[in-house]
């Protein structure tokens, strides 16, 4: 196979289009282009081929995480299904995810403790573990971001609480629904 064509997109100015035996093969980034000197007349085997490819999409997946992590801190699990949703293939999305991890660009026990931190605010543990695991922090890591987390989760309830009485005819059915609406917040029959 010979390559007749690289064309830079018009749309795309970071991308290119390649064209073999003259039709139309696939798009790669520049920088891709650039690291294999994709230029008309050069031969390319079919390895060659798929190698560039790979490459191309781990660059791009891995620009898109970047854009998608710049808006906030996000777990491995919300990454994962972000560039699953974009059709990268699932040994792509690891390996970028694997070189988000060593940049420290994801880090779940820091996303646990933020979240943890802004969460006590106005819902209770449970709750909150509840919304971690559900995007996809294991209990280990949920448990090592609480170990140095100071909250008081009794002053919580307690406001949220007065906040649900306040100027309020104290009754039997009001404490009742104050009741369960604490537990729906996710604090612990004690703490209620």
């Amino acid at each position: 196979m010979i390559i007749t064509l690289v064309k830079i997109q018009e749309k795309n100015k970071n991308k290119c289009n390649v064209y073999i035996d003259g039709e139309y093969s696939f798009a790669v980034s520049l920088d891709c282009a650039v690291k294999y000197s994709l230029k008309a007349g050069k031969e390319i085997s079919n390895v060659e081929l798929e190698e560039i490819k790979t490459e191309s999409d781990r660059q791009e997946a891995f620009n898109l995480a970047l854009k998608y992590l710049a808006k906030a801190l996000k777990t491995k699990k919300q990454v994962k299904d972000y560039l699953a949703k974009k059709g990268f293939s699932l040994d792509i999305i690891y390996k970028v995810i694997d070189r988000l991890k060593e940049l420290n660009f994801i880090n779940d026990i820091e996303y646990a403790k933020r979240f943890a931190e802004y969460s006590s605010k106005s819902e209770g543990k449970r709750l909150s573990d509840y919304k971690l695991m559900q995007k996809g922090v294991s209990k280990n890591d949920i448990e090592s971001a609480r170990q140095n987390l100071t909250v008081d989760t009794m002053s919580t309830a307690f406001k949220l609480a007065e906040k649900r009485l306040k100027n309020k005819e104290i009754t039997l059915e009001l404490l009742s629904k104050t009741y369960r609406y604490l537990i729906g917040k996710g604090f612990s029959y004690e703490e209620v």
